[in-house]
């Protein structure tokens, strides 16, 4: 046993160590343990700041020096292809894109010739940009002029600027080629083109109240154009394209807008300086017309030698088959006592061979030659309801007379020529045909015209052989419904560095 001494129980626990100092002993130990544990701490605070100082100058002497000097992060410009790009230096989050990310400009027509003036022409490439993000800066291009026998005329490189997801043409004019005519040409982009990702939103640009005027002289486009963007538009290329009725391009023209302000209108216009050589308005439908003209004596009676009037009428008709569309065909009937069978010359869209036909046209020798308007008339109703006419076509009687009808002859009517005439003409009429009515000189019953045609309207009367033409053209002019010509104005905003060409 030990005398004056009390066991000293010592617990370990996470919470440390509990020591039951009950006697000296158990104090001595306490105080220890404490000093112990505090010299622990001590130096373990002393190995942290070591190590800590240990890594701070790691830090500045080696890991700082690498990053600063040696330690290359991945860039778009590096000629590799990393940090999440797609390609070498494009894709992910470089601003140029992949050849794989684009799809190539679409040409929506051939490049077009126009002659602007003998020897002068402009040209066109009418281009899609497929890519809704994607553009290119700088765009070299070649344009190549080529005559009907495919030899290179001309030549002529620039570059543009292509427009994201947008359609757009590139022009050029001024093109002098000297005597040789270009017929056609090709367009090219040179080399590799650089794409750039653009995801601004496009400049709100409209072009409205476009107008045609002075086709015939000197053809003008008048437009205005609006920016409803929300700041300033500078370098604003705008191209005009006009068409034909039928959707074919025959005029183009190109102008400049330095600065459009936020909200801003201007008149822009564009000229030409002749005609264009294909009209912009044409027939919504073809037409298919029969000519029928009087051949009875009393054609000569101003004159035998040429036979007047019947010259001037058959100049006459061949003005008015010239002012027909090139959709058009046209056939020719003539009568006397009788109309000619077969047919004078049939439908068909040969003008040069009708135009034959008609010069050909003369008066009958031997018996007297008399006026049966109801045979003509007949002939050219079976003509229009034959398979030569064709179902999407109008149909068309053009008839001219310098007299009163005398035939056929009926001994229960005396009026029957004008009676059966004015039966085979609602015949037509009600076949859809329109039918319209010309009477020459002053011997012609001037009701009898008007009730023949489609309405009164559509008879006329000429005094002299000099109003035929312009009877003519009228009837021209009706008979073909107008398409009106279309205009498109392509605008395109050059970067504002861009130095415009």
């Amino acid at each position: 046993m030990f005398v004056g001494l009390c066991p000293v129980v010592v617990l370990g626990s996470t919470a440390g160590l509990f020591v039951y100092p009950h006697t000296k002993l158990g104090v001595r130990v306490s105080s220890n343990l404490v000093k112990i544990i505090g010299v622990i701490a001590w130096a373990t605070k002393r190995k942290l700041q070591y190590f800590g100082i240990i890594v701070a100058v790691i830090i500045l002497f080696v890991v700082v020096p690498f990053y600063m000097f040696i330690y290359e992060a991945p860039t778009c410009f590096d000629n590799l292809k990393n940090g999440g790009e797609q390609g070498i230096d494009c894709g992910g989050s470089c601003r140029l894109l992949c050849t794989t990310q684009i799809a190539k400009p679409v040409s929506r027509w051939d490049p077009r010739v126009f002659e602007v003036t003998p020897g002068n022409y402009s040209v066109i490439a009418y281009l899609e940009n497929p890519n809704v993000n994607g553009t290119v800066t700088i765009a070299p291009y070649t344009f190549k002029l080529y005559d009907k026998e495919n030899t290179l005329v001309y030549e002529r490189s620039g570059t543009t600027f292509i427009p994201k997801g947008e359609t757009f043409a590139i022009f050029e004019g001024d093109i002098q080629t000297g005597e040789r005519v270009p017929t056609r040409a090709t367009f090219d982009f040179n080399g590799l083109l650089v794409w750039e990702r653009e995801v601004t939103p496009l400049p709100d640009i409209s072009v409205i109240n476009k107008a045609l005027s002075g086709e015939d002289s000197s053809p003008r486009v008048d437009a205005t154009v609006k920016n409803d963007s929300r700041s300033r538009v500078s370098n604003l290329e705008l191209v005009a394209i006009v068409y034909d009725g039928s959707g074919n391009a025959i005029g183009v023209s190109r102008t400049f807008i330095d600065n459009l302000e936020k909200g801003e209108t201007k008149q822009i216009v564009f000229t030409w300086p002749r005609p264009f050589q294909t009209k912009g308005e044409v027939c919504e439908a073809p037409v298919d017309v029969v000519l029928v003209i009087d051949r009875s004596g009393s054609m000569d009676d101003l004159g035998a030698t040429p036979p007047q009037p019947l010259t001037d009428v058959k100049q006459a008709a061949i003005s008015f088959v010239n002012q027909l569309g090139e959709e058009d065909r046209v056939a020719l009937a003539t009568f006397a006592n009788d109309a000619t069978r077969p047919i004078d010359f049939e439908l068909a869209s040969d003008f040069g061979a009708v135009r034959k036909a008609i010069d050909a046209v003369s008066i009958l020798g031997g018996e007297v030659q008399n006026t049966n308007i109801a045979d003509g008339l007949l002939v050219a109703w079976e003509e229009l309801l034959s398979a030569r006419h064709r179902v999407d076509a109008g149909k068309v009687v053009v008839m001219l007379t310098d007299g009163v009808a005398t035939r056929p002859l009926n001994s229960r009517d005396e009026r029957y020529p004008e009676n059966y005439a004015l039966q085979i003409a609602n015949q037509t009429k009600l076949e859809g045909i329109g039918l319209f009515s010309i009477g020459l000189g002053k011997e012609v019953n001037v009701n009898f015209l008007k009730s023949l045609a489609s309405s009164s309207d559509e008879a006329y009367f000429a005094p002299t052989t000099k109003d035929l033409a312009s009877i003519y053209k009228q009837i021209a002019t009706k008979i073909c419904k107008k398409k009106p010509a279309v205009i498109e104005v392509l605008h395109k905003i050059y970067p504002p560095s861009y130095v415009v060409q």
